[in-house]
């Protein structure tokens, strides 16, 4: 793997799929002004302009720039547009500070570029010759090569790519940042509520940050009254219906003694 120095000037962002944090930047920028550049930026050349478009590494060539570091380590990977973009969506991925929003979002555009670039493991994708059909079971579906590749649960990709798509465009925009796209569970909540009721609520959470249940959010725009609260007897037998076999009988030998007509067992047997 060859690290080469190339000019920052040189090097072309395009449309990213993630914006640069600009205050995260400025913390690298200042490392930078002491450490130099630690890690390299991925880039590809674009063509013979002599040109080369960023692939991965966004706030580090944000940072050089603040800092005005005038030349980067760069790998140069050669690399198709789709395969450019899937690099960098990786790269995201990998990442820990990723919102649930900000995930569903990489991994919905990831399956949209895997599936371009493996047509046939699309549902209904194109398998025009027999050949293809022979040879599709050797490529592993988006969802299998995902997993794969970043070491993620089946199950919590499609749930994610779920979100994305039943969430509309507009009012993913609107929640980046709040405390919804950092809830999951609220996202799938908001994500089964109809496109007008969505825009709503993402108003409502711009304006209202502390109520942070979308069933609230849903209750009070519709102006129902708050459900009277659980009493003693409903709270019992919630616990009772959520109790395993073994809990159950814990719970019976907890209150059998303050039942009326108790008797010990020893007492049973005389």
């Amino acid at each position: 793997m060859n690290i080469e120095q190339i000019p920052v000037a040189d090097i072309e962002v395009g449309e990213r799929l993630r914006a640069v944090d600009p205050d995260w930047a400025a913390l690298i920028a200042a490392s930078m002004q002491e450490n130099g550049q630690r890690a390299p930026i991925e880039v590809r050349k674009v063509g013979k302009s002599g040109k080369y478009a960023l692939i991965s590494g966004g706030h580090r060539l944000a940072a050089m720039k603040m800092a005005g570091i005038d030349h980067a380590a760069a790998i140069i990977v050669k690399a198709s547009d789709l395969e450019a973009k899937l690099l960098e969506i990786d790269e995201n991925l990998c990442r820990r500070e990723l919102s649930p929003l900000d995930k569903a979002t990489f991994l919905a555009e990831r399956k949209t570029v895997y599936e371009e670039l493996h047509p046939e493991t699309k549902h209904g994708g194109d398998r025009k010759s027999d050949q293809v059909d022979k040879l599709v079971h050797l490529i592993p579906s988006f969802t299998e090569a995902t997993a794969e590749k970043l070491g993620m649960d089946a199950r919590s990709i499609r749930r994610s790519v779920t979100r994305f798509t039943h969430i509309m465009p507009d009012v993913r925009e609107k929640i980046t940042g709040t405390w919804l796209a950092d809830s999951g569970a609220q996202l799938d909540e908001l994500a089964k509520q109809e496109p007008d009721m969505q825009r709503q609520i993402a108003d409502f959470v711009t304006q209202w940050p502390g109520v942070r249940k979308v069933s609230e959010i849903v209750r009070q725009l519709a102006g129902r009254p708050k459900p009277t609260p659980p009493g003693v007897i409903e709270k019992v037998v919630g616990i009772w219906r959520k109790a395993s076999p073994a809990e159950r009988k814990q719970i019976i030998e907890f209150f059998a003694p303050h039942l009326p007509g108790y008797q010990p067992e020893e007492r049973a047997a005389a």
